[in-house]
């Protein structure tokens, strides 16, 4: 919570000396299904004649937790509990009309830290693993990404009229590292601790988002934004082997695709507090879907979400 309000102070503190100049301004909280509240904050500083540059800075976070059985095992538990923070910083753009339109290019980074924790336990009541009936298997794996990205920007203001405002943004994304640190055990099957340390380039990753606004001419107005990503990720990871009659840790090669995609729709409030932001309230769903480029089999995740918070898009 201490976290929270500080962010929360510095959004109301910024966002009320460059709101009556910007377009571009958001600070909401998503709440998910168990009551948990992540801030997401979007700040920027224009500059230059007429304002035709600008910084960003940007900061959300999100967690996922889930609990299942294991495949084929009728008693088991398996917990996946995961949660990323992500700092945007947009160093500079450059916006300017362009054939009727507002469009903007510049050069931003994304630094992002995801931390995965699966655990949970293994009943081989059928005898799988040559134990016997009764032989209980516990695992513990924790996997840290430190990811960063290095992009280009670029976004289009798309008028309809005097009621429909729109903006189309991609970012394309040449150049990514991720360091991963990885710490796995299957006690009593394996008494050792599988790790494994890397920093690994990827290859091309990108983004769209898209987000309109139409103004009904009442004290409420409709809002909308849906978001596409793309990101490949490959890296080495300590994976359970075996090693004649027994099982050992064996370092292979992680080959995914993590696609991220959500839709959000909300009512935006035409009531003006610091310095021009407007309340809005919204309900989205985000999802998760990790791509194996090696089996060609894929996990997704679904999490519905609430909105609330102040912005100033257009």
């Amino acid at each position: 919570m201490r976290q929270i309000r500080y962010i929360l102070l510095v959004a109301i503190t910024l966002a009320s000396l460059h709101a009556d100049t910007s377009s571009r301004t958001s600070f909401t909280f998503s709440s998910d299904e168990d009551g948990n509240l992540y801030p997401t904050l979007f700040i920027p500083v224009y500059y230059g004649d007429n304002n035709q540059f600008f910084s960003r800075i940007g900061y959300t976070s999100f967690s996922y937790k889930d609990i299942s059985s294991v495949n084929s095992f009728d008693d088991s538990k398996d917990a996946l509990v995961s949660s990323s923070k992500e700092l945007l910083v947009n160093y500079i753009s450059y916006k300017t009309a362009l054939f009727g339109f507002d469009v903007s290019v510049g050069a931003q980074s994304v630094f992002s830290h995801i931390d995965n924790n699966e655990f949970g336990y293994i009943h081989d009541s059928a005898n799988l693993f040559g134990n016997g009936s009764d032989y209980y298997i516990s695992f513990d794996n924790e996997i840290a990404l430190d990811i960063q990205q290095h992009a280009l920007r670029g976004d289009i203001f798309l008028p309809f009229g005097d009621y429909l405002n729109s903006r189309l943004s991609t970012s394309i994304s040449p150049f990514t590292i991720i360091g991963v640190k990885q710490s796995t055990i299957f006690k009593p099957l394996v008494s050792e601790t599988g790790t494994s340390s890397s920093k690994t380039t990827q290859e091309l990753a990108y983004n769209f988002l898209y987000e309109l606004r139409l103004r009904t001419g009442t004290f409420v107005d409709f809002g909308a934004l849906a978001s596409y990503s793309n990101q490949p990720l490959k890296y080495d990871l300590a994976q359970l082997a075996t090693s004649g009659s027994s099982y050992v840790f064996d370092t292979n090669t992680v080959d995914t695709i993590e696609v991220k995609s959500s839709y959000l729709v909300k009512l935006i409030f035409n009531i003006k507090i610091m310095g021009g932001l407007n309340p809005s309230i919204g309900y989205g769903v985000k999802s998760l879907d990790m791509r194996n480029n090696v089996t060609h089999k894929s996990i997704s995740s679904e999490k519905k979400f609430f909105a609330f918070g102040f912005e100033k898009r257009f």
